[in-house]
């Protein structure tokens, strides 16, 4: 969770600690992204000579997931643990050993490349936990695809001059735009 700190996220709740079998969640910046990072409960029994001799307590590990959502309703998920993939929701699973941090990076660069592939897409951005959950809750919903009309376009960014051209057939049952 330091690491985090020290690229600018913002943590939200309790601070985690290695060993704790606690979690916590943490804000980017820029809200976009959000980290669930857990920490593998470490039992104490028989683990205080590794301890002494490593400096790391036996079992003890540490799980990362990081979620962006978009404005499409569609999610990214990165992750190294078991995680069921739902509709909407892109989850790319690491191995278990992964570090954090590179959990993190490897998110980061599929975020640049989501977006590439998903012209005219924008994250949804985020201010605090509360609106983190409403997120979660609405990931946890089975989402239908959206019809191509002009008001699907316009909420993914197109001006409306351009949703107009690209909506078609669609365009003819869509609500009247202001000009």
């Amino acid at each position: 969770m330091q690491e985090l700190e020290s690229r600018g996220f913002q943590p939200l709740g309790t601070r985690v600690t290695q060993g704790s079998g606690l979690t916590g969640r943490a804000l980017s910046a820029d809200g976009s992204t959000w980290a669930d990072i857990g920490t593998l409960q470490s039992g104490l029994r028989n683990s205080w000579r590794q301890l002494l001799k490593t400096g790391v307590l036996r079992g003890a590990g540490c799980t990362a997931q990081f979620t962006t959502e978009f404005n499409n309703q569609t999610y990214l998920v990165t992750t190294n643990y078991d995680l069921a993939p739902s509709p909407g929701t892109g989850v790319e699973r690491l191995p278990a050993d992964t570090d954090p941090a590179a959990v993190a990076h490897r998110h980061m660069q599929r975020i640049e490349q989501y977006m590439r592939e998903n012209q005219p897409l924008r994250p949804v951005i985020h201010a605090c936990a509360a609106e983190i959950e409403a997120a979660l809750l609405r990931a946890q919903t089975v989402r239908r695809p959206q019809p191509l009309t002009v008001a699907a376009l316009q909420n993914l960014g197109m001006p409306p001059h351009l949703a107009l051209l690209i909506a078609g057939d669609c365009a003819e049952t869509a609500e009247p735009l202001p000009l």
